[in-house]
């Protein structure tokens, strides 16, 4: 009996010991979820990992047209056929128009003598000033068409360029008919927006020439960001 005690009395301390880890033994349980060998992130941790990243600042891009920056040069086809660029009038203030013959809003403007005046009271301010007509309805192959009669009809004699596939209209962010733009002899965009303040056809100020009027002063331009008005350009 005291043999068979001594027996139980050796196996029990031996099961005790192999069962014993110390504190520095232990080995950490793997969470749910994590590949074995990953480290294991704080709570603290595990939350920044989860939070919204800022989104990178949108520095623009070199062939956008923005003003306070050199235009954007391009070459259009006018309604002759003949190649014209923006770096043809260089050394020029420039002023752009987008137009189209169906829409509504630029007949009016033409009819009205709007387009005449701004063209007349540029021109009293810089002899060479360039005005140039764009029509950008690439999705109105007829309104590309009528560009020539359209302004041989009501006498204005500027160069129409046909932006037959948009992309000029859509790097100077055109969203209208009439939508402008001035350029100084610099090459420098100065404003953009408007013709003028007669949306409803009762203007009091015309932007454009505001424009080219504070370049011939020699002083900033302002506005030189106005909310456009008309149709949408035809894309």
């Amino acid at each position: 009996m005291k043999n068979m005690l001594s027996l139980v009395l050796a196996a029990t301390l031996a099961t005790g010991l192999t069962g014993f880890v110390s504190a520095d033994d232990k080995t950490p349980t793997q969470p749910a979820g994590t590949q074995e060998g990953a480290p294991v992130k704080s709570p603290k941790a595990a939350k920044a990992a989860r939070a919204p990243r800022p989104e990178q600042a949108d520095t623009g891009s070199a062939d956008k047209a923005t003003v306070g920056k050199p235009a954007p040069n391009f070459t259009l086809k006018t309604t002759d056929g003949k190649d014209w660029s923006l770096s043809d009038a260089k050394g020029k203030v420039v002023v752009l128009e987008w137009v189209n013959p169906e829409c509504p809003v630029c007949v009016r403007v033409m009819k009205d003598g709007t387009v005449a005046s701004t063209l007349k009271e540029c021109k009293a301010q810089f002899g060479d000033v360039v005005y140039v007509a764009i029509n950008s309805s690439a999705s109105r192959p007829a309104s590309l068409k009528a560009t020539e009669s359209y302004l041989k009809t009501n006498k204005i004699e500027i160069p129409a360029l046909l932006d037959s596939d948009g992309k000029v209209g859509k790097m100077y962010g055109a969203r209208t008919t009439p939508h402008c733009y001035v350029i100084d002899a610099e090459g420098v965009l100065v404003y953009q927006g408007a013709i003028d303040d007669a949306q409803d056809g009762d203007g009091k100020k015309n932007f454009v020439v505001n424009a080219v009027t504070a370049l011939k002063k020699g002083e900033a331009v302002s506005p030189n960001s106005t909310r456009p008005y008309g149709c949408g350009v035809k894309y």
